[in-house]
């Protein structure tokens, strides 16, 4: 349940292990400019609640950029830690809360601040911490990444919530840990309200860990984007573009900037810049098709900016080891550190498994694709083709032998030359 260092937020079960390209600051400068706005020069940066830190490890050793980030869980701070361990530079990271890191007298201004998953699951008087931060602690001209639960969307899930909610804690107060008193309320729902039948299915497909997170801290709070800024105006930041391609009507994910200032012909190096932003007027960088143009065109972001490409090599290797070890125990990691982006490149959690076997020795398509159904059995997941979860080991292992085969065809060389893996 909630402790109380963490101010009403889950903590005895582990969060997801997601990355999330929007926080790469070259990502943000980039995104910016497509929007016709003045991006901020990032030389430090903070990540407020990071989770089990995959982007914050990432992004603070394999970037440009002196990061650093605080998060009350004291394991998620251990295994943020572990992620970059041996790599310099790392980014600093404390495990303390909001009202703790907020008091720190070393803290410096920032370029760019990123919270992800925070501001909707925290209380109405730690949004006021968080804006009384960015107020402090945000250069004029820097930028803010922000994502949040928003109305409408979630308007269908306020009362069925609160439902859930009370139900798990009837199980726990019977003894259930938190985990089979989740899975309990859903099942007690389905029956009892056929009329959220569809919500409450879709639940059911998702991981205990998701949805103790999602919807089952003590604060939990979908807001009107005008009220969002309504409450982000004291800090003096404004709303420029979504960081999403297609935001939806639940959840929001945004690039705000302080003193934005607009750009305009004479700002942009007709000779390279024009060039490369005329390939991002259609491009989302932190989605499916950037990939593509890293993976199979060899096309290295615009914005790289000047890093130790020997430190950005070594510290993306050894945190891609990480990862990969991670793998082989948890089906979720699905990232590895490039160093040619600064950021992570989504590979899918079945090819860091092929990526897995080969670094334990393994030779060739056939054998990753056994020891990749292997781990999947052992942890009791199955693939999905198209939308379907693949039943039976001869449908498995078809997917998995033809995913090796593109792997060892097409992805693995570029990962090579890319320096991702060795």
């Amino acid at each position: 349940m909630p402790d109380a260092r963490g101010d009403g937020y889950v903590d005895d079960i582990p969060y997801t292990h997601g990355y999330h390209a929007a926080m790469n600051p070259r990502v943000m400068q980039w995104t910016l400019v497509q929007a016709g706005y003045r991006p901020p020069e990032v030389r430090s940066a903070c990540e407020l609640g990071f989770g089990q830190g995959v982007s914050l490890a990432i992004h603070g050793s394999v970037g440009a950029v002196a990061w650093q980030g605080t998060d009350f869980n004291p394991d998620h701070a251990r295994n943020a830690r572990a992620l970059c361990e041996g790599c310099e530079p790392q980014p600093r990271i404390y495990a303390e809360s909001f009202a703790e890191y907020f008091a720190r007298r070393d803290l410096p201004a920032f370029d760019f601040i990123a919270l992800h998953a925070v501001w909707s699951w925290v209380s109405p008087e730690n949004r006021a911490r968080l804006v009384e931060f960015i107020r402090q602690r945000l250069r004029p001209g820097g930028a803010l990444y922000l994502s949040y639960n928003c109305l409408p969307g979630w308007q269908p899930m306020l009362a069925l919530r609160e439902q859930l909610v009370d139900r798990a804690a009837a199980a726990q107060r019977e003894g259930l840990p938190l985990g089979e008193a989740i899975r309990r309320a859903i099942v007690e729902l389905e029956r009892l309200e056929p009329q959220h039948d569809v919500i409450l299915h879709s639940l059911k497909r998702r991981s205990v860990s998701y949805l103790a997170h999602e919807l089952f801290n003590r604060d939990w709070h979908p807001m009107e984007p005008e009220a969002v800024a309504a409450e982000l105006a004291a800090a003096g930041v404004h709303r420029i573009c979504s960081a999403q391609t297609q935001p939806s009507r639940s959840f929001r994910s945004e690039y705000w900037l302080r003193e934005a200032t607009v750009l305009d012909a004479s700002s942009l190096d007709a000779s390279t810049q024009q060039r490369e932003l005329a390939r991002f007027e259609t491009l989302d960088w932190a989605g499916e098709s950037a990939q593509r143009l890293v993976l199979q065109e060899g096309w290295v972001h615009p914005g790289a900016g000047a890093v130790d490409g020997t430190a950005a090599i070594r510290n993306a290797q050894r945190i891609n080891g990480q990862l990969l070890t991670l793998a082989e125990r948890c089906a979720e990691p699905s990232v590895l550190a490039c160093p040619a982006t600064g950021g992570g490149i989504e590979l899918g959690w079945v090819t860091l498994l092929l990526c897995s076997a080969r670094r334990n020795g393994l030779t060739g398509p056939a054998a990753w694709a056994d020891y990749a159904q292997q781990r999947l059995e052992a942890l009791g997941q199955r693939p999905i083709e198209q939308g379907v979860v693949l039943q039976g080991g001869p449908m498995v292992r078809r997917f998995l032998r033809d995913a090796a085969a593109r792997f060892a065809e097409q992805t693995l060389p570029r990962l090579q030359e890319l320096r991702v893996l060795d």
